[in-house]
């Protein structure tokens, strides 16, 4: 019998779907929306919890007013030390909602609110499996970071703060993944692509050169190149890299010839793409462009801060089989490797040389959406896959 089967008994008792989903419901209606509530009202909510339960526990700020919440359960002689990973952030709202978006509603099993799914749905499962573990009585041999972090939403500031102070063995950051095991996700890269005209009163227009007409072969290039990527050999859980064009901008009064446009290029990779090859590839499509339109002055001018790089880790490493027996026993099914099709903080912890797998409850297709929702049940079992994964990781003393 392996040291999580062993613990199964005792943990299911300490952990109950009611106290979990409140717990859920509570930081659904505390507004993080990323940028316009910051994640201050939770952080102070996850570091009263768990000082509750014992904790030490620090909130250093990494945006104003907008901490990490960073706590620490000791173990008793040395062990591995594990961080418990996840956001506070969610993004704004949206239109659509047929439930209240901050409202924590319980719906025929399912919870709904921004955040549910992506990801106070993790954090509340991380939450309620340490103070399952407390309650236990269970004493882990090495210590459990438990870490809420800032902005991950926007360009992951809190994380890559956090991964320069803290030292950690292994880590599991809590995304949903439908309690499957990430082992790999994709990364981001936004270049702005700026095509220049020239302005002039748009009752002459002859006298300026329209960027909006000047971008249209540019833009053509970009869906070219985005189908072109569609039919790369695909990463075996991520899948072809991609690459969208998301937003276009030109113009700034109604009667004006726009001499600027900008194209706001969405590129996702895969791991084994890396940035610099991938803004170079970028600038190759776009020579080919200024090749085949003589005149056309166009140029990345800059990228937007993401989450960041592709990450992977090799499924061959420990903490990958603690996860899936973990996930496997809470769900009462075989769970299985699994790639996310975004960016996550994975990235952050590998960037530093962590062992680190994504695993949370949720299905990663709710997230951003209207009527975000998260089954009570897959909350519960999230948070028994996370209690087991952390006795396993951390060990246990007899």
């Amino acid at each position: 019998m392996t040291l999580a089967e062993s613990r199964m008994g005792s943990i299911t008792a300490h952990l109950d779907r009611a106290r979990t989903a409140r717990i859920l419901c509570d930081l659904v209606r505390i507004r993080s929306q990323n940028p316009l509530d910051g994640e201050g009202e939770v952080a102070g909510y996850v570091a009263r919890f768990l000082r509750r339960l014992g904790l030490e526990v620090e909130t250093p700020e990494v945006l104003p007013g907008r901490p990490n919440v960073i706590a620490r359960l000791r173990g008793l002689d040395g062990g591995p030390v594990l961080a418990f990973n996840t956001h506070m952030d969610t993004v704004p709202e949206g239109n659509g909602w047929t439930r209240a978006p901050f409202g924590g509603e319980v719906v025929d099993g399912d919870l709904y609110g921004r955040g549910a799914v992506d990801a106070k749905g993790p954090l509340a499962a991380l939450l309620a499996a340490v103070e399952g573990i407390v309650r236990s009585g269970a004493r882990l041999r090495g210590d459990l970071l438990v870490t809420a972090v800032a902005d991950e939403e926007t360009c992951s500031t809190g994380a890559r703060r956090l991964c320069s102070e803290i030292e950690a063995d292994l880590a599991i950051v809590g995304e949903p993944t439908r309690l499957q095991v990430g082992v790999a996700h994709r990364g981001s890269l936004r270049p702005v692509i700026v095509v220049t005209g020239r302005t002039a009163h748009s009752s002459r227009p002859h006298e300026g050169v329209n960027a909006v007409y000047r971008a249209v072969p540019v833009i053509q290039a970009l869906e070219t190149y985005g189908r072109a990527l569609a039919s790369r050999p695909p990463h075996p859980l991520c899948g072809a890299p991609s690459a969208a064009v998301t937003l276009v901008n030109a113009g700034i009064k109604e009667n004006v010839i726009p001499g600027r446009c900008e194209i706001v290029l969405d590129r996702r990779m895969v791991p084994g793409e890396d940035e610099e090859r991938t803004l170079a590839e970028v600038g190759e499509v776009l020579d080919r462009v200024r090749a085949e339109n003589p005149g056309l002055e166009v140029a990345v001018e800059r990228t937007i801060p993401t989450t960041g790089a592709p990450s992977e880790l090799d499924p061959s490493h420990p903490l990958v089989g603690i996860a899936l027996e973990a996930a496997s026993l809470a769900l009462g099914a075989p769970a299985r490797l699994h790639g996310l099709s975004g960016a996550c903080d994975m990235t952050h912890f590998r960037a530093a040389g962590v062992p680190c797998v994504v695993m949370g409850p949720g299905d990663e297709a709710q997230a951003h959406q209207p009527d975000e929702r998260m089954s009570v049940e897959q909350l519960h079992q999230g948070a028994l896959a996370y209690a087991l994964a952390a006795m396993a990781a951390c060990g246990v003393v007899a």
